[in-house]
């Protein structure tokens, strides 16, 4: 049976009509564990002194927020947490950010600027549990801890019952129009809207082809195997072998869900905005396989950019992968000569985090930067402020800005580090510009899932074959049990 609209999903949208918006900022991936390491190393290299800034001053001092979006990830537990982290232990995280100054948010947040509030979305840390999906346990508690987080009002009852965190918010109007469009102006007048859409990619997201480890408290090292075995799905283009029964993640309604989908045609449909944020706390434009993205939901990923095709002022945000990082699904005309970067394609800016990056670890650090320039066909060209030669990425702590000039129609979507200085940039975009992208060039979109290691298999001599069939046999193991259980729960049945 199709899914119906619920009165939560048929809710209007919070809004600030009067707030013609010119700068906010964005970010994912903040532990209060990483800000407490980076204290205790400053103070031990500078004789029990320490600098009393935050990420958060450095945002404050450098783009002055009207309002600030989370892309996921607002919080950690603990590092003593294996698997899931229970509901007291989030809400002691929620309420470390906002009462402990040390942070630097609580007082970010109290800060004048911020007339347009904060609003946001989780990824999977502060859903409560590393790669989690439909599966994780007590997800309304989580999800009102997250919303008494960003300030969603108790009686909100379209948000308090909704299932997911997925919502919209609206700034500014365009309140002499009599109808609506997606065009940039309505009877004459111009259009100072931006409408930005939270996408919730963890409360009815299905496991990915071969279940992570991420979050198994019993497999050591569990993130980096559960990396590994999204880079062998991709690489060996399982889900083309493998029914949706058993790889769920080949179903096109994988990660939003039904019920949020017809939530997000209704949200686009109707939109007389200018500018459309999509936020999506994975990535969806990306090709590298190690990360969790909708690169490994290939058919909800392909539905979700012919929804945003013909879409106009779209840019999607994301975090998550502790790097930054511009993307586009046409890399090829970005050497051709176009007034906006988003005529013709659709851009995603990822910026993670805000804490702590891919090159800190030990044992992640040194591989961060050869795995990214691996899977390089996704990426935005010319974004490097340093230097346009340079990958349009970035790997150390950063967070995100958009500025929005009114009078030439016209935005740029930012990537600052910690001193505030911007290193990337998508240049102007245009509010009217549409990708309006081809079935050819849609279908044409650079892939996560390409079966890039079969070429290398075909060409393996007999020992090197064996042993990749070994430990394919360990990985696909978890496949295996899982077909069984559904087997034996159907006999149940």
């Amino acid at each position: 049976m199709a899914a119906q609209m619920t009165n939560t999903d048929r809710s209007s949208v919070a809004t600030h009509p009067k707030l013609n918006l010119s700068r906010l900022a964005f970010g994912s991936c903040h532990s209060r564990g990483a800000v407490n390491k980076r204290l205790s190393k400053a103070r031990s290299d500078n004789n029990g002194l320490v600098t009393n800034s935050t990420i958060w001053d450095v945002i404050t001092a450098t783009v002055d927020p009207q309002t600030f979006l989370w892309t996921g990830d607002a919080i950690y537990p603990p590092m003593k947490i294996k698997g899931d982290t229970p509901i007291h232990l989030m809400q002691d995280e929620y309420e470390q950010m906002m009462t402990n100054d040390t942070l630097g948010y609580a007082k970010f947040i109290r800060g004048e600027h911020l007339i347009g509030g904060v609003h946001g979305v989780w990824d999977d840390h502060d859903y409560g549990g590393n790669d989690r999906g439909r599966e994780l346990t007590q997800k309304e508690k989580r999800r009102d801890q997250y919303l008494d987080f960003v300030g969603v009002s108790k009686s909100d009852m379209s948000r308090r019952q909704r299932r997911g965190l997925y919502s919209s918010v609206e700034f500014g109007s365009n309140a002499e129009s009599n109808h609506s469009t997606n065009n940039a102006q309505s009877d004459g007048q111009l259009n100072n809207k931006v409408k930005v859409i939270f996408l919730d990619t963890r409360w009815h997201r299905e496991k990915h082809c071969i279940p992570s480890a991420g979050s198994n408290p019993y497999i050591p090292f569990g993130a980096i195997v559960a990396c590994i075995t999204r880079w062998l799905t991709a690489g060996l283009n399982l889900p083309s072998y493998l029914s949706s029964s058993i790889c769920s993640s080949r179903k096109s309604n994988a990660v939003l869900g039904e019920e949020q989908w017809i939530w997000l045609e209704r949200e686009l449909k109707g939109s007389s905005a200018s500018v459309h944020i999509i936020v999506s706390s994975i990535q969806v434009l990306t090709t590298n396989p190690v990360v969790e993205s909708w690169g490994h939901f290939p058919a909800e990923r392909e539905k979700l950019l012919k929804l945003l095709n013909n879409v106009s002022g779209v840019i999607i945000l994301s975090g998550d992968v502790h790097h930054a990082e511009i993307s586009t699904t046409s890399k090829h005309l970005v050497t051709q000569r176009r007034i906006h970067p988003n005529e013709g394609a659709i851009l995603e800016v990822t910026s993670s985090g805000l804490t702590h990056s891919c090159d800190g670890p030990k044992i992640y650090g040194p591989l961060c930067q050869p795995i990214l320039n691996s899977f390089p066909s996704h990426r935005f060209e010319g974004g490097n402020l340093k230097n346009v030669a340079l990958p349009s990425y970035y790997t150390g702590i950063n967070f995100g800005s958009i500025d929005f000039d009114w009078r030439s129609r016209s935005f740029e979507v930012k990537v600052h580090d910690e001193r505030g200085d911007v290193l990337l940039s998508t240049g102007s975009l245009g509010m009217d510009s549409v990708a309006g992208l081809t079935i050819k060039e849609l279908e044409g979109i650079a892939k996560c899932i390409d079966g890039h290691f079969l070429t290398i298999v075909k060409r393996m001599k007999f020992p090197f074959g064996v042993v990749l069939i070994l430990i394919c046999s360990f990985v696909l193991k978890p496949l295996s049990s899982r077909l069984k259980g559904k087997k034996c729960h159907s006999k149940k049945d």
